[in-house]
């Protein structure tokens, strides 16, 4: 009996070992989200929320069907494979991606993101309002009048440091800080130059077809889909300027090529039909 607990004790011990091996080696895949996030004002604990609606819609779409009735897996199935409770899944599933992820980030914002209940403070108490309902421009120290934005943040982020709560959302250009001294109100959300949701979604849509031709790959190594790349090559930054335009005008040329080749033979596809493309793209190593 001793025995059998201490292979059982082993098995779960290397169980627990290879998948924070397996997490580890995700991480590289994470970082480039993870910059997104940072970039954009988005938390941590709001970007878990949308993680787990992702594990859920996507367990229900990849996990085996019912062998006889053909039906998607079931919410009990869902959950044992993600870990994530009965309840929720089946709340995520109800809701539907888009609805359920809006939701979920939206409560987590409220209760992770101080600049959030800060921004929702300011766009909603009367003593930091104007008569006509508008954000009033608030001095940075306090005042008799309890209308500053140490005030502000004292009741809406209590125990939050209001000088590095204002770096942070004069980062995420939530806020202008006039002569050194007047906080102004810009607007709820982090605006940075280039990183809207519709560059974004352009972005993670080729970064999705990147992800499942190199992870598709490990799955079914009998018939891998090609993917290639150079070596690591040392140039300057004056080099890499010249290098650019070449790299483009050769790799229009090559897939203006492909593509005039490709669709002459899919004309002739009388069969199931399947989607497929050629992407070519130059990586930077940054330090």
């Amino acid at each position: 009996m001793l025995r059998r607990e201490s292979l059982l004790w082993s098995d779960t011990v290397k169980s627990s070992q290879e998948h924070y091996n397996i997490g580890v080696a995700l991480v590289e895949a994470l970082e480039p989200l993870v910059d997104v996030c940072l970039a954009t004002g988005v938390t941590s604990p709001e970007f878990e929320s949308l993680l787990r609606v992702v594990f859920v819609l996507r367990a229900f779409d990849k996990l085996p069907r019912h062998k006889n009735s053909g039906k998607p897996p079931t919410a009990n199935k869902v959950a044992l494979a993600t870990g994530i409770n009965w309840e929720d899944v089946a709340k995520i599933k109800a809701a539907g991606g888009p609805s359920a992820a809006k939701e979920m980030m939206r409560a987590r914002e409220q209760t992770s993101s101080k600049a959030a209940r800060v921004v929702q403070g300011w766009t909603t108490d009367a003593r930091f309002l104007t008569s006509g309902g508008l954000p009033i421009d608030l001095p940075i120290k306090r005042n008799r009048e309890k209308r500053s934005f140490q005030d502000l943040v004292s009741k809406y982020a209590p125990s939050t440091h209001a000088g590095t709560l204002l770096k942070e959302m004069t980062r995420r250009g939530q806020v202008q800080v006039i002569d050194g001294e007047i906080v102004r109100y810009r607007r709820a959300s982090s605006r940075l130059a280039g990183f809207s949701p519709q560059a974004i979604g352009v972005a993670s849509k080729h970064v999705k077809k990147l992800g499942q031709t190199l992870f598709d790959n490990l799955s079914d190594s009998t018939a891998p889909t090609f993917y290639d790349e150079s070596r690591t090559i040392k140039i300057s930054t004056e080099q890499l300027a010249l290098i650019r335009p070449i790299l483009e005008r050769r790799t229009q040329a090559f897939l203006k090529a492909v593509e005039a080749e490709f669709s002459t033979r899919g004309r002739e596809v009388k069969d199931t039909e399947t989607d497929m493309g050629v992407s070519v793209f130059s990586w930077r190593i940054q330090k």
